[in-house]
């Protein structure tokens, strides 16, 4: 064993065995596949308060996986945690409606011109697989156009199985158990090239176009200026709908989401992560007349645990307080700093950081310019090399996500900033 392994061994011991002892009662040991790429084994948290979690064996990171980006205002938010005992106190599930749920809707309506109905889900893939059979009962088309290396969940009409699509765009293939006749309704072309996304109207009857505004689960990749522009112009043309996936972008490039950054918007638009805090929570928003057939109970729309009551109370707590208190100008200062800097200690290294606006930035190793979609990502990230890196920060006591995807938070500050500098200078050196 080296030296390396041997100090792992020691630092997350307690995580190993926990790791164990979950593997022989829960498949993995994890309850959701991404995890699986936690290492050196998927480790157990004990508490997380501000930018700053801790681990089972006592070690203390400087967060920026923020919950895979839902603690836009940092973790345990005394304003957000105060809203959700109040509504402790009074129920958790009442399969049925409550105040909060309308103030939640206007609140999102109100800061969002473009969104005049709401419905309240539970997470993300839910909100997916409602905008696509949305559209689907509007345009009575079956046909759904996706871009590679975007995510809209992991449901099977829309979660496709690993590589590239057919040049210049087709059908995607499948993992194991997925559904076929799910994936034959997909078409799928890579992002940020117009004339492919002509293309596959010319051949196929579309539904709607789903997309991330600015795509951040490959990379953090913005539109080509006049891209989602030249979209929305070929679905009006063909009577298809835009569908705006700001499932991570929602709340944390602005109160409008990257929609309102771009300035550009979509016909349904999807929310969850920062919506919430960090509680289970998403939304769809639409026009009226998109939802209509929703609202008469003609298109399903069902669950349990939609519109929870502390979820809800958490989203309206959070809510106020982002538009009460504006973080963004600081939350961006804070992120520019952070990016800068690692620019600097790290160039010479190879280290590229790609980032857009907002909170949320890309680390990779590769040539030092903009990325344009995921197959230019891949070509340009040595993902080993990155590996290595972000193995390096998480042993020095930095947190991101197990792809190099980084979220700040409000509660990361000018200290914790240049703390996460001094770390990830020894990181570099170390590799």
């Amino acid at each position: 064993m080296s030296s390396s392994s041997e100090n792992q061994s020691k630092r997350y011991a307690k995580s190993i065995a926990a790791h164990e002892r979950r593997s022989r009662v829960i498949a993995g040991g994890v309850n959701s596949n991404v995890r699986l790429m936690s290492r050196p084994v998927p480790l157990t948290f004990t508490r997380a308060d501000g930018a700053l979690i801790w681990d089972i064996d006592g070690n203390e990171y400087i967060d920026y996986a923020a919950g895979m980006g839902p603690t836009i205002l940092g973790h345990n938010h005394p304003r957000v945690l105060a809203a959700v005992q109040r509504a402790l106190q009074s129920g958790q599930c009442f399969a049925g409606q409550h105040e909060l749920e309308a103030e939640f809707a206007e609140r999102l309506v109100g800061a969002v011109p473009w969104i005049e109905n709401i419905r309240i889900g539970l997470a993300g893939s839910d909100m997916d697989l409602l905008a696509v059979r949305i559209a689907k009962a509007f345009t009575g088309r079956s046909k759904v156009l996706r871009f590679t290396g975007h995510y809209h969940g992991w449901i099977d009409p829309l979660l496709v199985g690993p590589g590239a699509a057919p040049t210049p765009f087709g059908t995607p293939p499948v993992g194991p158990g997925q559904s076929v006749a799910a994936a034959s309704e997909i078409v799928m072309c890579e992002w940020n090239d117009a004339s492919l996304v002509d293309q596959v109207f010319a051949a196929h009857q579309i539904a709607c176009v789903i997309m991330e505004p600015i795509m951040c689960n490959t990379g953090v990749i913005p539109p080509r200026p006049g891209y989602i522009e030249a979209v929305k112009a070929l679905c009006k043309k063909h009577g298809a709908v835009l569908v705006i996936d700001e499932v991570i972008t929602g709340f944390r490039v602005g109160l409008q989401g990257a929609q309102g950054h771009l300035g550009v918007t979509g016909d349904i638009t999807l929310y969850a992560k920062a919506i919430a805090s960090g509680y289970p929570m998403a939304a769809i928003g639409t026009s009226r007349e998109l939802m209509a057939a929703v609202g008469r109970g003609e298109v399903n729309h069902s669950g349990t645990y939609n519109s929870g009551y502390l979820s809800v109370a958490a989203a309206v707590e959070t809510m106020r307080i982002l538009a009460e208190e504006n973080p963004y100008p600081s939350l961006q200062k804070h992120t520019v700093q952070l990016v800068e800097g690692l620019r600097k200690v790290g160039n010479a290294k190879g280290l590229a950081v790609d980032y857009v606006a907002g909170s949320l930035f890309q680390l990779r190793f590769g040539v030092q310019e903009q990325m344009q979609n995921r197959e230019h990502f891949a070509k340009n990230s040595d993902q080993p090399k990155l590996m290595k890196f972000l193995d390096a920060l998480q042993d020095r006591g930095v947190r991101p996500t197990s792809r190099g995807l980084f979220f700040v938070s409000v509660a990361h500050d000018g200290r914790l900033i240049d703390r996460t500098l001094e770390i990830a200078e020894a990181a570099l050196a170390a590799i």
